[in-house]
């Protein structure tokens, strides 16, 4: 699966919650250039704000399978090493509390 789809899956999930992010859709919708620079963006990667720390709180189930999506994307962005300062951090994170009772 690349990196595309995988975003589309995330766009897919905010939809399903009521969180379209129309920057996602027009990442989606352009070339590779303009979809990469969203993939290494503070907008999706983050602090306060983004899509890794907000999008989707509000529903426990949704943010569950959010945090799987973004592990999976990012581990994706590290394999060709096209990443935000903040992705590792992320990933991380996700994976612990994935693994946390």
């Amino acid at each position: 699966m690349d990196v595309r789809n995988k975003l589309q899956e995330i766009d897919d999930l905010l939809f399903s919650g009521n969180a379209s992010n129309n920057a996602i859709h027009k990442a989606l919708t352009a070339d590779d250039k303009v979809l990469w620079t969203y993939l290494t963006s503070n907008e999706l990667w983050g602090g306060a704000g983004s899509i890794a720390d907000q999008a989707l709180l509000e529903n426990k189930g949704l943010r569950k399978r959010l945090e799987k999506l973004l592990i999976e994307l990012g581990e994706m962005q590290k394999a060709v090493g096209k990443v935000n300062v903040r992705t590792e951090m992320w990933t991380s994170a996700f994976k612990h509390w994935e693994n946390t009772p």
